[in-house]
């Protein structure tokens, strides 16, 4: 390898970290942000669509290379994109995860925490009834 292709391949090697890392942290803040309880937890919605477009951006910039390298920023796109879907979810049944959340948060007993499963499933299927 010739110091010219060298120096082109560490140049490449600095351009991509530049691109991955904000997207990594994108979806990493994202991440602890899905751990906020409702409606905390929406704020989330803006990292992950940061990082959708930094992803885009650099898979773009990744189009001229073998496709090897395009699969971890096409799974960071799978990714972002099911917590996305579990964050709408969360929002369609907005009552009833924040219902949920309280009955968990102030149940202390394996029997309260028992009577909130039951709370959750039978709530949710009544909104998917009612969605029909």
């Amino acid at each position: 390898m010739s110091s010219e292709e060298r120096e082109r391949s560490i140049a490449y090697a600095r351009e991509k970290a530049r691109r991955t890392v904000p997207v990594l942290i994108c979806v990493l803040l994202a991440v602890v942000a899905m751990y906020l309880p409702l409606p905390k937890r929406f704020i989330a919605v803006v990292p992950l669509l940061l990082a959708v477009g930094l992803s885009v951006r650099l898979l773009r910039f990744l189009s001229n290379r073998r496709g090897r390298e395009k699969i971890w920023p096409a799974m960071t796109l799978g990714i972002v994109g099911l917590l996305l879907a579990s964050l709408a979810v969360q929002g369609a049944f907005y009552r009833t995860v924040q219902a949920y959340e309280q009955c968990i948060d102030g149940a202390q007993t394996a029997q309260a925490r028992a009577d909130c499963e039951g709370l959750r499933d039978s709530i949710v299927l009544g909104d998917v009834i009612r969605l029909a």
